[in-house]
């Protein structure tokens, strides 16, 4: 696999990037999944040695008060260097960390892997609510995404995401009226990071919340009638060309096939059944982002769709309502 991605796992289906394993069914437990996912392994601290010359005999090493290394407890690989106040969030409490938010038995582990040699980890666990839009026969799937960088700069975070099963867009009606809410709940890498756990059982109203959020909106925009002229106009706002005197043949080219990507997208089975209303044009702009834009990375493509928010997708939706209006 490139390096971007060390391992993971989906179920039952096979990811874009065709890397992982693809599971005929959800694993019966955190420990069964993380292993699946290559996540058997622990970040864990060492001492971090500086090295003091002599001016007789062999130079001495000693250790350097207050720093520490974040190593790989399975191939000891340092992942990142950072101060002794940094506590490590390890796998199994990543595991808890879900399995307590949820207060629920049985929790469905959809995906979960290693990116970056294992300085980033992330698992998505299902909340068995679908939901069923009217004109759109894919359901859309409620997620809670947790992801985890070890010693990098950031914490571990709880997100909700919605996941669109057929083509897997991902969608955040924060993300999409660019607010944030109360489904997105970081624990800092610091002592006494367990004692927020009640609190982050919040983050699952606010998941909850923002699912109806998600809902509502989508309502909203699949009441609102796209002609194939306003769909035209939508591609080419959302993709626009840049000011004259500074098109090349090749960059008009790029904008020609990238706007056709849309169409081509508008045009097939995951967006078909909608492509004539303002939802059909969002989505098809998430599918076009998450999926056919080009990204330098698999982790790149992930912080896009489940680690933070894409302003692109708020523009998209803003650009399906301001052409719908005239």
């Amino acid at each position: 696999m490139p390096a971007d991605v060390e391992s993971m796992f989906s179920v039952r289906e096979m990811p874009w990037h065709r890397q992982g394993e693809v599971l005929p069914d959800y694993p019966g437990s955190w420990a069964e999944a993380r292993k699946l996912a290559g996540l058997a392994w622990d970040p864990v601290t060492a001492p971090v040695y500086e090295r003091r010359e002599v001016d007789d005999g062999a130079p001495t090493y000693e250790t350097i008060p207050g720093w520490q290394r974040i190593t790989r407890s399975d191939t000891n690989a340092t992942l990142w260097i950072n101060r002794d106040s940094y506590t490590v969030i390890d796998h199994e409490q990543m595991g808890e960390i879900v399995e307590s938010v949820l207060a629920q038995p049985g929790v469905k582990w959809e995906t979960a892997g290693v990116l970056d040699e294992g300085r980033a980890v992330w698992c998505l666990a299902l909340l068995d609510e679908p939901i069923q839009l009217p004109g759109d026969d894919s359901l859309t799937m409620p997620f809670m995404a947790v992801t985890n960088r070890h010693g990098i700069p950031g914490a571990c975070t709880l997100r909700a995401t919605a996941v669109r099963i057929v083509c897997a867009n991902t969608f955040r009606a924060a993300e999409l009226e660019g607010e944030r809410t109360g489904a997105t709940f970081s624990f800092v890498h610091k002592n006494g990071w367990k004692a927020r756990l009640e609190e982050a059982r919040q983050a699952v109203t606010g998941t909850r919340r923002e699912i109806a959020r998600y809902v509502e909106l989508a309502r909203e925009l699949l009441g609102i009638a796209i002609t194939p002229r306003q769909r035209e106009r939508f591609i080419t706002a959302f993709i626009p060309a840049p000011p004259e005197g500074l098109v090349t043949d090749r960059v008009a080219r790029n904008i020609e096939e990238a706007r056709q990507a849309v169409r081509s997208i508008l045009e097939s089975r995951t967006t078909e059944q909608v492509a004539d209303t303002a939802y059909g044009l969002v989505q098809a702009a998430g599918e076009y982002l998450d999926h056919v834009r080009t990204a330098r990375s698999w982790e790149t493509r992930l912080g896009r769709t489940l680690m933070r928010p894409e302003p692109l997708k708020a523009k998209a939706l803003t650009l399906a309502r301001e052409i719908a209006s005239t």
